[in-house]
């Protein structure tokens, strides 16, 4: 048996015996919280792109919270990536049309601790950026990795995302109910498969690393403004990024969420110099308990020595039970790689989820 195989048993069988006792120990103390997931996603590329065709994308992850007291967490997971990857083989696309899409790994994926001290919040460790940052509620069921993050951020900051999630350090000041400012530090990210099979290689002085700030105002329950800014330090890469979103209560259990977010760089290098998204997420369409919603958002992104890449998305989700979820999803893709060239892209999917 390779290494490889023998840390993944000794990862899985960890975890699973975990959580079987802390899934006890949830009913009574709650200090133990099981972290258990699985995303399916069968794509299909009608036209355009690289060419058409069907490929499977999966996603598991599992894991563990530990809440040892009042004001302090652990977390710690393990991930695993499989499929035909439906960006790098049919669509070509430079913002990934599938937000769960990496090429065949397994690797540890959040090993951190948070803990709260009065108002102040300090969470260290292996870490995705975008767990903290440039996060909007409204965007939670579309599946383009623009929505998951500002591009100017993500891309400009290198800020690590799932799955090559980074060391960073956090700190989140709730000034008032209604401002909050917060700050990170992350290190240079080391994709998988670089000599870094397990995600278990991190320097934090290799080439560079990224500052990023935001503060966050909330004027009134229904509307949350977000503005922040980021500097990394090997290439001098920075940029700011702005957000509102706003809620509208219709009827019953029926809300409207908009969002609209802008990120710009100056001085971009290998990175989005621009982008724009937008959309809004309708709960309950047709259900009264809130178990569906219908989401639909446009993201457009510059690319550094290219054109404007613009993804247009309309997806369904349907909660099934207690775990289980549906969530159809079109996607029609403009100028993929901001390519002139090449065809546009009409893609749709499937996705099944579990989520314990």
């Amino acid at each position: 048996m390779s290494k490889q195989n023998r840390f993944v048993i000794a990862i899985l069988t960890l975890i699973v015996t975990s959580s079987t006792h802390f899934a006890h120990a949830q009913d009574t103390t709650k200090t133990f919280v099981p972290i258990l997931k699985y995303t399916a996603d069968l794509v299909v590329n009608t036209h355009g792109g690289i060419k058409t065709g069907t490929v499977y994308q999966g996603y598991a992850e599992a894991g563990v919270e530990i809440n040892p007291w009042k004001n302090g967490r652990f977390n710690f997971s393990v991930g695993s990536t499989h499929g035909g990857r439906p960006t790098a083989t049919l669509v070509g696309d430079w913002q990934e049309m599938d937000n769960i899409e990496s090429a065949n790994h397994f690797f540890v994926l959040d090993a951190w601790y948070s803990h709260t001290i009065d108002k102040v919040t300090i969470k260290a460790g292996l870490q995705a950026g975008d767990d903290s940052f440039s996060v909007y509620a409204a965007t939670d069921n579309l599946q383009n990795t623009a929505f998951g993050g500002n591009a100017v951020l993500m891309s400009g900051g290198n800020l690590p995302t799932m799955p090559s999630n980074g060391l960073g350090l956090t700190a989140q000041w709730q000034i008032s109910n209604a401002v909050s400012w917060q700050v990170g530090f992350f290190g240079h990210v080391i994709d998988l498969g670089d000599d870094n099979d397990f995600n278990l290689k991190h320097k934090l002085s290799d080439n560079g690393y990224v500052i990023v700030t935001e503060a966050q105002l909330t004027p009134i329950q229904t509307l949350v403004l977000k503005a922040g800014a980021y500097y990394r330090t090997n290439n001098d890469n920075n940029g700011f990024y702005a957000a509102c979103e706003k809620s509208f209560h219709l009827q019953g259990n029926r809300d409207v969420n908009t969002f609209i977010t802008g990120g710009y760089a100056p001085r971009a290098i290998d990175a989005a110099t621009a982008s724009i998204t937008c959309g809004a997420s309708l709960t309950s369409l047709f259900s009264k308990s809130g178990a569906d919603a219908l989401s639909a958002g446009l993201a457009t992104a510059h690319l550094d020595g290219h054109r404007w890449e613009t993804a247009i998305e309309l997806n369904y989700r349907y909660q099934l039970g207690r775990y289980f979820y549906v969530s159809p999803d079109m996607q029609w893709i403009l100028n993929p790689m901001g390519d002139p060239e090449a065809k546009n892209a009409l893609v749709g999917t499937l996705r099944l989820g579990f989520e314990l």
